[in-house]
């Protein structure tokens, strides 16, 4: 298993929406893909619609828990542990603990050779995954060198502005001296990122740049794009999200730009044996035990998540093609401006009806989807939708009483909101939910 450290101390340089979104199209391309998130504020998890208080296990715990005289076999479940995202995507998430493992007595620096333990996480997993992208603390210290000594490959978000090119050459140097200190050799790569081409300024920095690391700058800058900040808040990479849009065109040129120049294709790329869904598996054996259903995140794949061709299709595109045979009639719409009644089949995401809300989803969004939202108590376990496969959806009608009402979806174990309603609210927490709205009403 091949791995891409994203790395920067200096913030709001896209290092988390860089690895997400690189994550995603690595995935999209068949690479079967694991999104370490090593970076306490779990990020990674907040932009991929994961709440932090459902998660068991986190990156940290599989951390410490590597001191078997076996390093192929930690005891943490990757059941427990890994949150599938989509197909060849699957997520380690993190939790402010993890900000603890740093301290004397934090219970990682006091164990032989600290900084190796995430490489023998990775390492328990390589038969699972081609290719890792870890999103990197932003402070230097025991988990930053973990992510080093783990990466074959060093990935710097830079944003082309002039304090962050000053900052770039500090983080090089960094990098530099921790990987002497660490007799590591992983190869660096900048990448601009938040990219202004209108920009004067932003061009002559550019140019900086390539002069300054000759080389070492991916030549492809991320452009900036509202889309990317609002993938993150739909909890999907931009890919999924907007893949029409300038920053899922910059991030699927550079993904394609790092198989071609830095990373080895994976054996299916030569025609060998296919890509296999990653699968729960008990540490004390080594068969795979593939049990669907056995949590209300189940990490075992279904049709929806399984690899059906070497050359993969995305989500967004499966959706289409699956709405598209469904409603012969009636066109898929992604993103509808206004909740209605439909004349014919119903819509997919929410449809007021004399008898409630009928809410509709694709089959391939995932093997399972419940429904969390003010009228449950926010329990999804209260609305589970319901798979008609003549139709190639899930459904479920709820009467509901007048007025507006938020709710999210739970697709395997992931909360998110609702990808087909365009009328969002926040809960008290600040996550994003979809809202239904009665009709004759406004969402302003």
């Amino acid at each position: 298993m091949q791995t891409i450290a994203v790395i920067n101390q200096k913030g709001g340089c896209g290092k988390t929406t860089t690895a997400i979104s690189l994550s995603g199209f690595f995935a999209a391309r068949g690479w079967r893909t694991l999104l370490v998130d090593m970076d306490p504020q779990s990020h990674c998890a907040a932009g991929l619609a994961i709440p932090e208080a459902r998660i068991d296990l986190s990156i940290g715990d599989a951390m410490l828990a590597a001191v078997s005289d076996d390093p192929l076999l930690p005891p943490v479940e990757p059941d427990r542990l890994l949150w599938r995202v989509s197909r060849n995507l699957d997520l380690a998430p993190s939790n402010m603990r993890l900000a603890g493992l740093e301290a004397l007595r934090g219970g990682l620096a006091t164990e032989p050779e600290p900084e190796k333990r995430l490489a023998r996480v990775l390492a328990s997993l390589s038969n699972r995954y081609d290719l890792a992208v870890i999103d990197c603390s932003p402070a230097i210290g025991l988990l930053a060198y973990n992510a080093l000594v783990a990466a074959s490959q060093v990935l710097i978000p830079v944003e082309t502005g002039f304090f962050s090119l000053q900052g770039a050459t500090k983080q090089v140097s960094t990098i530099k001296a921790l990987a002497k200190r660490l007799e590591i050799s992983p190869a660096y790569r900048l990448l601009p990122t938040l990219h202004d081409p209108d920009s004067v300024l932003a061009r002559d920095l550019l140019d900086e740049l390539h002069r300054r690391f000759p080389g070492q700058v991916i030549p492809i800058p991320v452009r900036y794009d509202p889309a990317l900040k609002e993938a993150a808040s739909f909890g999907q990479p931009v890919g999924e999200y907007a893949p029409d849009s300038t920053g899922a065109a910059d991030y699927g040129a550079v993904a394609d730009w790092l198989i071609e120049h830095a990373l080895r294709r994976p054996s299916f790329r030569a025609g060998l044996a296919p890509l296999q869904p990653a699968q729960p598996i008990v540490i004390t054996a080594p068969s795979v035990n593939a049990v669907a259903g056995a949590s209300d995140r189940p990490f075992a794949p279904s049709a929806a998540t399984a690899v059906a061709a070497p050359a993969p299709v995305s989500r967004a595109q499966e959706m289409v093609e699956r709405t598209r045979r469904a409603h012969e009639q009636a066109p898929a719409r992604p993103a509808p401006a206004r909740q209605a009644q439909p004349a014919g089949a119903p819509s997919l995401g929410v449809n007021i009806t004399p008898d409630g809300v009928l809410f509709v989803q694709p089959a391939s969004l995932g093997a399972k989807i419940e429904i969390a939202g003010d009228f449950n108590g926010w329990s999804p376990e209260r609305s589970p939708m319901v798979l008609n496969r003549a139709r190639g959806v899930f459904e479920l009608l709820i009467p509901l009483p007048p007025g507006g009402t938020r709710y999210r979806l739970v697709v395997d174990g992931r909360w998110m909101a609702d990808p087909f309603n365009a009328d969002t609210a926040r809960t008290e927490q600040g996550e994003t939910a979809s809202l239904i709205i009665p009709p004759g009403a406004s969402s302003a």
